[in-house]
Parts: structure tokens; sequence; C-alpha cells
């Protein structure tokens, strides 16, 4: 298990024990429509999916707000050659959904891959054109949109190290005065044959669990 704490939040790596809850929240009307696969997932497709994705390349993340979990996050596809990844989030529990939360769990999982591990130089993320207000939290984090997705339904965005770094001073000042903390990120975990080598090789120098 991996758990990351930072800005007032924690995000903790997924287990088998939390996918129904995932599914469950998933398959909400409100959170499918803004998803580009609408379709009701069942529970054996939902354990088919955990399975796939329970590897060194992919970390999906429940966020929390000290008890509370509020929603997922997520960066997968992990290529530590090209440095390449693909993120994602959704948001289940509506109180939060227009609070800085969401913000912080993509600055940390970010700031985390680009600038602690640092094994990414390009983040991925696919928004669909519908769905304007996650275009606009992904402009705000400082995605583009690539070139030739102006008529694609679901188009590609990126993010680049060197801009996350320059765009994001002021909202990770903003975040440490929100959540009236110094933003020290705290690491807890242990090497697992589902991390990455790098991702282990920072485990045993910098954390205790």
């Amino acid at each position: 298990m991996i758990i990351l704490e930072q800005y007032g939040i924690s995000l903790r790596r997924i287990t088998e024990e939390d996918i129904e809850l995932i599914r469950i929240k998933r398959n909400d009307p409100a959170i499918r429509k803004r998803m580009a696969y609408r379709k009701k997932i069942s529970s054996s497709e939902q354990i088919a999916w955990f399975r796939s994705v329970n590897n060194k390349l992919n970390y999906y993340f429940l966020i929390f707000i000290g008890d509370e979990s509020i929603g997922v996050i997520n960066c997968k596809e992990v290529n530590v050659i090209d440095q390449v990844g693909e993120g994602g989030i959704f948001i289940w529990n509506e109180k939060y959904l227009r609070t800085p939360y969401p913000t912080f769990a993509s600055l940390i999982l970010l700031d985390f891959i680009f600038n602690e591990l640092q094994i990414g130089n390009l983040s991925f993320a696919r928004v669909l054109h519908s769905n304007e207000e996650a275009q606009r939290y992904n402009k705000m984090l400082g995605y583009v949109q690539l070139p030739k997705q102006g008529s694609v339904s679901n188009p590609w965005y990126v993010l680049s190290k060197e801009t996350f770094n320059r765009k994001n001073k002021l909202l990770k000042k903003a975040a440490k005065s929100y959540s009236n903390s110094d933003g020290s990120l705290i690491v807890r975990g242990k090497p697992c044959s589902e991390n990455l080598d790098e991702l282990n090789t920072y485990l045993e120098e910098n954390c205790s669990y």
C-alpha cells in the first residue's frame, strides 16, 4: 500500500476491498454521464478490471478527507522509458466537487510523479467535449489539448513537467494557506511486486509504514 498525505488530504492506493465501493459510486448516473464509458459495471467486470490494473504500471488512489473517501485519482499506463503516463480523477461526493480538494489531489499526485519519483515528463488525459467543467479543471492545472483533436468527442490533453512546475507555484502556495499547513508531503508504504522499481527504491530510502 502507498499513502500520500499533503494539504490536509490523503491518497491511498486502492486494494481489492475498495473496489465494490468504487463500482457503486462509478455506476451513479451523475458520475456515468461525465464518463466516456457509460454502461453499468457489474461486480465481475469490476473484479476483472482490478486484476488488470493492480500492477506496477497503474496506480489508483482513493482520496480521503479525514476518514471520508470522496473520489478516485489515478496515474495509469506508466512508461518510464518514454517518461509518460495518463491521469484521471472523479469525485463522487458532491459537497467536495467544487472545492479546492480535487485540485489538491491532482497537485499531490502530479508533484509526486514529476518531482519526487522523477519518472515522468508528460501527463496525458482525456476529457469529453461535453464535460466543460473537467475541461476548465484540466486547463487550470496546465493541460493543453493536443493538435487535431477539435472534432474528437473525447480528445487528448497533455501536461508537461515544465509547465506543471511553472504554472502551479501559486496553486501550491494557495493549497498551503487553505489547508493551514506547511505543505510537507508525507509518504507511507512498503516495497512490493506491484510497484515500479523506482518507486520501491524511493520507499526503501525515504519511508516508514
